[in-house]
């Protein structure tokens, strides 16, 4: 049994014993509606209506956590599939005037499940508000599930590539200046070498949150492609971004990540460049300057350990 099945085993089996318990005395105390008399309108609204709550149910319970929030909102779909059925087994069994217990199961449950949904709904809605809070600087105005790297918690090179044209075109209408920097890994293929792509994997994430603790909360920051992480600083001078870019570099080499196995310590180091945000430029070409300006300072490096 799957866990997210097992963990709410106990609510889905008093579910299934109601709903069977109530089609039992359906079909015990009621009459069978000939085909002529059944309403198809009802049926297909009704009982699809069921389905959906249904999926819903599963969804909530396969991508929640155990917590008050999804509690609540499940016990209300709960409720609100149990008024659904009810109504569904009306359209096929006639339960007798006289008989008005069947009216208060259809009824009451309804507003109850409402109650409770409504609830989970408002809980939910402040753990949105705290997660948003954290996630401000990894997704900024816009969420996508789609555009989110598949490695670190932080989303894809496309995202920025939409939030970089979003920023270009607000700057051709407003005065403002924005500045972009481009992070990258020093030698962190000799990581995955000596430590295996597991540890070079945890670094990155390790990284990822590293950087996000240490930017503001307007900043945006992605993974760009590879040990390669993108930001984009709005309302920042390119003299601003640049200070910004060499705090970052000084926090990842002072920074103790030990491996998870071994307790050694591995030393990072990063190189930055930066390049200011101007209105007339494209995205394409933004990304170029940076490009190019990596290799430059790589190359300068590189040539300052030959001559060392």
């Amino acid at each position: 049994m799957p866990k997210y099945l097992f963990y709410h085993r106990w609510t889905f089996a008093v579910l299934s014993m109601i709903c069977s318990f109530v089609l039992l005395i359906f079909l015990w105390l009621g009459q069978y509606k000939s085909i002529s008399e059944w309403n198809w309108v009802d049926i297909f609204g009704e009982g699809g209506a069921t389905v959906f709550i249904g999926i819903w149910i599963f969804f909530i319970i396969k991508s929640r956590r155990l917590g008050y929030v999804t509690h609540y909102i499940l016990l209300g779909l709960c409720f609100i599939f149990f008024h659904m059925w009810m109504d569904l087994l009306d359209e096929f069994i006639r339960i007798p005037k006289e008989m008005v217990w069947d009216a208060w199961l259809e009824s009451i449950p309804f507003p109850i499940g409402l109650c409770l949904l409504t609830i989970g709904i408002y809980f939910w809605h402040i753990e949105e508000l705290a997660i948003n809070k954290q996630l401000q600087k990894r997704e900024r105005i816009f969420r996508d599930h789609r555009l989110f790297d598949a490695l670190t918690p932080l989303a894809d090179a496309h995202y920025f590539k939409n939030q970089l044209k979003v920023t270009i075109e607000a700057q051709q209408q407003q005065n403002f200046s924005s500045s972009v920097v481009l992070f990258d890994m020093h030698n962190f293929n000799k990581i995955n070498q000596q430590h295996g792509f597991d540890e070079g994997t945890a670094i990155l994430q390790h990284v990822s949150q590293l950087l996000s603790l240490n930017l503001r909360s307007d900043d945006l920051l992605c993974r760009f492609a590879g040990d390669r992480f993108i930001m984009l600083l709005p309302h920042t001078s390119l003299k601003h971004a640049e200070q910004i870019a060499l705090q970052l570099e000084q926090i990842i080499s002072f920074c103790a990540y030990y491996h998870h196995q071994h307790a050694v310590r591995i030393p990072l180091k990063a190189m930055t460049t930066c390049c200011e945000v101007h209105p007339d430029h494209s995205v394409k070409d933004i990304l170029y300057e940076l490009n190019q300006n990596l290799v430059k300072a790589k190359q300068g490096h590189s040539l300052q350990r030959v001559i060392a």
